[in-house]
């Protein structure tokens, strides 16, 4: 009977599903068998994974009511770092370690599926506890009980994410089925900490298309129905990672809290605690810092200069992490002990803005408010400091007390650079804080009342900088006390205060793009205002992206504008987008299309003389990269150079965007002058040349007034700027009049008498960006880039200045970058993660006598495996490294696994061969891995002694799958290597130049060429003579001439406008090309002088020669000769050599004024190897057009096979350039470029090789070109026509 009501209740608890909650109540515990694997890296086969495994009994029981403890028993901690999946895992001596830590017990409330608070002795590190997290993290369960499909926004250790559900029954095993699936990517609250992206932009719109990060974690429960509720036998977690707890007992014995106060550490959520302070490349002990900072300070400065190796990046990002866990006080007793020793005051002020912590931000205080740093040190750590410090809002107060202190506000340049910074760290946390608090601005906004009362414009100029730096919408209403229409004392405010008030409203409108959309739009409707402050208006206005209605309505009402400048401005921007391919500018561009259509096309032939707009973009969606770069030219019609200037490139990656860089240039003062210069009514003088005049008039301006402006933003954020006044330009005249530089000459060769030893080392982190996120088991992974760059100098110069001229400089140049990309987990105690490294190395010692002695010169590049890495506290030194790709080959054979390892130096072909050997063909291995490739060039200059050797290692694993990243993952590597050759030592190189007649009498070697008469030089004569002569052309063919063709107009009258066309005109145009004639009869070959030399002297000659020991004359003497009459030049090199005959033979010719041809040859007496080339330029019907053919006669062996291994990159080059490709055979050994204009802002280009034909219609130029204005001229000279067409644009 008993047996019957169990199995009647266990029904309808199962029919119900009632209370789908794990039961832990009652008095006994409940044991489960905990595992957690996690891995960093790809999955595949073959390829090395590094991770850690944790194995522990996990113990729950109640503590009270809803309350319960949860203790691990028996943990293991476990070490990956091997081949998937054939190695194993090892047992980690951190076990010991942690193992008391981690069996402390731990209590939390848990109320109907749901985890409450987390209550822990302060003994326990937040890192375990988040360990427990992620084990209270597979009990987290959200039950509707009237429905089987449904989703929630659930609560977990990586945060409130959208989860859904769907619960089934195995009716047969008498369980229920629940499955849960959290995406990452659609979280309400995401636990995330991003280091070093502030400046880093979301660009949706990339993401739409391709998503550059995605995660989903699946969660499997098998439930089993008891009297009471019910149990989970078994839950699995798969992400990357994978957990499961598997039911095993229920003990009877409860679990006993340690005795100690249990506090509450937070819940359920994951907690960050030291993450950011490790560095994943390298985990260090870290016991005393200050001892160890002093130990890695004497490994950095108290080496040599040419004992500088490769670990030095490395050591610096050592210092830097030594440092963050450094007290201020530490940092302050070392800066004490080192501070008048140089080198190591340079490299901890290269160190600590590094650092970003409060502690050195304090440090870096204390340190400029006691006037330790000379100017050039504290600008150099202050524009480090604002960007790399820890942007919260303890860091914030100190570097306002900083930036506001008497030291920092009496010295101008101090005060500009710190006051920049304070804008910039508002800036950096208001764009990671969830809230920005109005009251750190409270600061600035007082100084810009108090400035605006005062009417003080060099400060309001500075502070509208600042608050455009800091970029938060609660200063709106400061800046717009300096526009029309909002602004009371406008009057007061010249028109460059107004300009610079609205670009600083261009950081706000990325965070609050209504409201500055209300602004500008007001200004840029207003016909009223100035054009500039409206054209400015129209910048400003697309960085809010304004939407389709909006772009059409603005059409439709520049239909009627009156200032062409404002027309010019917007219609060219507007074009310019149309043809966008950036994600980011997909709705503008489509906008723009349409708007485009509304206004009059006449507004693009305006000239430059009008405000334009250029906007370049390239996007490439498969691999989520790609740059934008525009410019915009303010012009005003009565100005004579711009009158403004802003240009701006930005970059896109992994959908993410930022503004890489952005320069402004305002001429103000600049204008008055020239136009007050008499110099600028000659209309017939270049435009810059009356420019050049007209400055000589800035004498007759005020002292205050500026004569322009320039500021420079790095990623956003502007760092510097200047204003060029009349006290700049009168300095700059009096030093150049006044004596200076002669005596300032004087100094420096009295030094250099002296000798000059200089060294100097600059170390840099050039990048350090972090995102760290928790996985499902509560361990923090990370995604990480580092890029540390240290470049050293010793210069040595000596001069004696009395005759003989002898000069001795040796210069030791030094430049290591290492850049790290981490991919993996990273604690302060265990690290298991993928590693891609990348290092530059060069080395450049140079000796330069007035002999040119070169002893060496060596620059390497290599890029390191990506590896897999294991290390942990306990055996720092011990850290496991093993490459993804492992450099082998595995076969399977007779049912055995042959394998074998090659290190880079056993990369040979005849290793590789011997390897490819040992997989039978016949096989499918048992595991793929990759083959690497291994070759060496070499080649020896000749006579100078020099060998250049360039070795190239490749291993990746593209036996999985050709992709771009499976070709990247991998071993790489190249390395140059330029040595002395041997032979006889080479002393030094001469070089002599002699200009004019006395040419001849300089030549080392009498030029011999063969006599025309011998049968040797008929194939010579007769190559000469089809240059010489093409046949009969039209003479009344000119170029440009009033739209007369290059050709007869009979042959063609169509332009190529179309991919249709440009197909279809192909051979046509390429018979016009090859039967067209000379339209200049010259003289027949027989009666031109093959060798000019023979009756005209030399133009020049240039002798360069080795000096040998061994006194052996080697080396090439050139001398150019040039025949007026005939327009022929002629340029023979010949070999010094006594026994060398090779000579390279040049001829050129002027056919025509539109017409050059020129021929080449070179070998044994110039008759090994030969090119032709024709170039030319003219009309194709009514379209402008240009030509070059040339001619392979015949070519080294070498150059062919290049060209032929090139030639099949070409069709997918075509692809992704857009050129269109066509299998047309062509004349062999021939290459012929066309380019035709059929309008001013586009280009056809047909190129044409033996095997195929490319082509690209309509390719739109950035900017117009004004052939019209040149058919106006009846020159028929090229220079002048290229003179005219100057003047023409620069005049409008």
């Amino acid at each position: 009977m008993r047996t019957v009501l169990v199995a009647l209740t266990i029904a309808l608890v199962a029919s119900q599903h009632v209370n789908l909650f794990p039961d832990l109540a009652g008095t006994g515990t409940y044991v489960y068998k905990y595992e957690a694997l996690l891995f960093s890296g790809l999955y595949q086969e073959g390829l090395a994974r590094a991770g850690i495994k944790i194995n522990s009994k996990v113990l729950i029981s109640a503590a009270a009511e809803n309350a319960f403890f949860l203790k691990l028993s028996k943990p293991q901690l476990f070490e990956y770092s091997g081949i998937w999946p054939t190695d194993t895992f090892v047992t980690s001596k951190l076990t010991s370690e942690l193992s008391a830590q981690l069996q402390i017990p731990i209590k939390f409330e848990y109320t109907n599926g749901k985890v409450g608070r987390i209550f822990t002795p302060s003994v326990v590190p937040t890192t375990v506890i988040n360990l427990h997290r992620g084990i209270l993290n597979i009990l987290q369960l959200n039950h509707k009980k009237t429905q089987n499909i449904y989703e929630v926004q659930e609560d977990g250790v990586q945060g409130i994410c959208e989860t859904q559900y769907l619960i089934s029954e195995d009716e047969e095993n008498n369980h229920t089925i629940i499955t849960k699936s959290r995406d990452l990517t659609l979280c309400q609250e995401r636990i995330m900490k991003d280091v070093g992206l502030t400046y880093i932009e979301k660009c949706i719109e990339c993401q739409q298309r391709e998503k550059s990060l995605s995660g989903v974690a699946t969660y499997s429960y098998t439930m089993k129905p008891t009297p009471t509720g019910v149990v989970f036998t078994e839950a699995t977690v798969q992400e990357i990672h994978q957990q499961t707890l598997t039911f095993l007992e229920i003990m009877a014995s409860p679990i006993i809290p340690i005795s100690a106060e249990y506090l509450a550490r937070g819940s359920l959520q994951y907690e960050f605690s030291t993450e950011t302070l490790w560095s994943p490349i390298q985990l260090m002990r870290i016991s005393n810092p200050q001892a160890q900072i002093v130990d890695a300070l004497n490994h950095l400065a108290t080496k040599k200069l040419e004992e500088v190796h490769e670990d030095v990046p490395l050591k610096y990002i050592q210092l830097i992490q030594l440092m963050r866990f450094a007290s201020a006080d530490a940092v302050e007793g070392i800066w004490s002990q080192f501070k008048t020793r140089p080198n190591f005051r340079k490299w901890i002020l290269d160190a600590v803005p590094a650092v970003g912590t409060l502690a050195a931000l304090k440090f870096i205080k204390k340190i400029i408010l006691a006037d330790a740093l000379s100017i050039p040190e504290f600008t150099q750590v202050l524009l480090a400091t604002v960007h790399m410090v820890t942007a919260n809002l303890d860091t914030i107060k100190m570097y306002s007390g900083l930036a506001l202190s008497h030291k920092v506000q009496e010295t101008p340049v101090l005060r500009d650079v710190a006051m920049l910074g304070y804008g910039t760290m508002i800036n950096r946390y208001c764009s990671g804080a969830l809230e920005c608090p109005v009251e750190i601005l409270e600061p600035i906004h007082e100084i810009v009342t108090e400035v605006t009362a005062e009417t003080d414009i060099a400060d309001i100029t500075l502070f509208l900088k600042v608050l455009g730096n800091a970029g938060h919408p609660a200063s709106i209403k400061y800046i717009t006390k300096f526009l029309p229409l909002f602004g009371t004392q406008i009057p007061n405010f010249p028109l460059r205060v107004q300009v610079g008030a609205i670009l600083a409203l261009k950081a706000v409108a990325k965070k609050e793009p209504k409201l500055v959309h209300n602004v500008v739009l007001q200004i840029f409707v207003n016909k009223d205002l100035h054009p500039e402050l409206r054209m400015v208006s129209w910048i400003v206005l697309f960085e809010t992206k304004p939407g389709m209605g909006l772009v059409i309505t603005l059409a439709r009402a520049l239909r009627k504008e009156p200032n062409l400048q404002v027309a010019s401005l917007v219609y060219s921007h507007m074009k310019a987008l149309t043809r966008s391919t950036s994600p980011e500018f997909a709705l503008i561009a489509a906008a723009c299309n349409v708007a485009i259509r509304i206004l009059n096309p006449k507004l693009e032939k305006l000239s430059f003389l009008y405000s334009k707009a250029i906007f370049l973009d390239g996007y490439e969606p498969r691999l989520m990269v790609g740059a934008v770069g525009s410019a915009f030219i303010i012009n005003d019609a009565a100005t004579v150079l711009p009158r403004a200037v802003v240009a701006k490139a930005r970059a896109y990656l992994a959908g993410a965007a930022t503004d890489v860089i952005e320069v402004g240039i305002r001429t103000d003062g600049i204008q008055e002058a020239l136009l007050k210069s008499p110099f600028l009514k000659d209309e017939m003088q270049p435009r810059m040349k009356q420019v050049l005049k007209a400055l000589k008039a800035f004498k007759a301006l005020p002292k205050k007034q500026p004569l322009g402006s320039i500021y420079v933003k790095l990623l956003g954020q502007e760092i510097a700027f200047a204003n060029v006044g009349k006290a700049v330009l009168e300095q700059a005249t009096q030093l150049t009049t006044g004596g200076y530089i002669p005596e300032l000459v004087g100094e420096a060769l009295k030094a250099m008498q002296n000798g000059i030893a200089f060294k100097y080392a600059k170390p840099l982190l050039v990048a350090e960006v972090h995102r760290i996120f928790p996985s499902v088991a509560g361990v923090p992974m990370e995604f990480s880039l580092y890029t540390a760059a240290v470049a050293a100098a010793n210069l040595k110069v000596q001069a004696i200045i009395t005759p003989p001229l002898t000069e001795t400089i040796s210069v030791a140049h030094l430049m290591k970058t290492d850049t790290f990309a981490v991919m993996g987990l990273n604690t302060g105690f265990i690290q298991a993660a993928s590693m891609a490294r990348g290092k530059i190395s060069t080395f450049f010692p140079l000796k330069v006598e007035a002999k040119f002695d070169i002893p060496n010169a060596n620059f390497k590049i290599q890029v390191f495996p990506i590896v897999r890495v294991t290390r942990n506290i306990k055996e720092v030194n011990a850290e496991r490294i093993i490459p993804i790709v492992p450099v082998a080959v595995v076969g399977q054979h007779s049912q055995e696994t042959h394998t074998s390892m090659i290190s880079p130096g056993d990369l040979s072909s005849e290793n590789v061969n011997h390897l490819a050997s040992v997989m039978p063909p016949a096989e499918e291995p048992e595991l793929r891995t990759s083959v690497p490739v291994h070759r060496t060039l070499c080649s020896v200059v000749p006579h100078i002694g020099v060998k250049a050797c360039m070795e190239i290692m490749s291993c990746n694993a593209d036996f999985i799958k050709n992709t771009t990243l499976y070709n990247m993952i991998g071993q790489h590597g190249v390395h140059i290597n330029i040595a002395r050759a041997d032979g006889p030592a080479v002393e030094g190189l001469e070089l002599e130049v002699q200009l004019g007649p006395r040419a001849a009498k300089k030549l080392l070697k009498e030029i011999n060429i063969v006599d025309a008469k011998t049968s040797k030089f008929k194939t010579v004569l007769q190559k000469l003579k089809e240059i010489l002569e093409g046949g009969q052309r039209n003479n009344n063919s000119r170029f440009f001439n009033h739209n007369v063709l290059f050709y007869p107009r009979s042959t063609s009258s169509r332009s190529i406008s179309s991919s249709s066309s440009v197909h279809s005109s192909n051979s046509h145009l390429s018979k016009e090309l090859s039967s067209g004639q000379n339209s200049e009869r010259f003289k027949p070959v027989k009666e031109v002088a093959i060798f000019l030399g023979d009756s005209l002297p030399p133009v020049f000659a240039i002798i360069a020669r080795v000096v040998r020991v061994d006194r052996k004359l080697l080396g090439y003497q050139l001398v150019a000769y040039l025949d007026r009459p005939t327009s022929r030049v002629q340029i023979i090199v010949v070999s010094i050599a006594v026994k060398d005959n090779w000579k390279m033979c040049a001829n050129g010719i002027l056919l025509s004024k539109q017409e050059v041809a020129a021929r080449i040859a070179w070998g044994a007496e110039c008759q090994q190897y030969a090119i032709s080339i024709n170039a030319g330029a003219g009309n194709h019907g009514p379209s402008p057009m240009a030509y070059l053919k040339v001619k392979c006669e015949k070519v080294p062996t070498i150059i062919t096979t290049y060209a032929k291994s090139l030639a099949e990159y070409i069709p997918g080059a075509a692809q992704m350039t857009g050129l269109v490709i066509s299998d047309e055979k062509n004349i062999e050994r021939q290459i012929e470029l066309v380019i035709l204009v059929p309008t001013e802002r586009t280009l056809d280009i047909i190129i044409k090789t033996p095997t195929m034909t490319l082509s690209k219609s309509n390719l739109v130029l950035p900017i117009a070109l004004t052939f019209e204005a040149v058919q106006a001229y009846p020159e028929e000279d090229v220079m002048n026509i290229i003179r005219n067409l100057y003047i023409e644009a620069s005049s409008g």
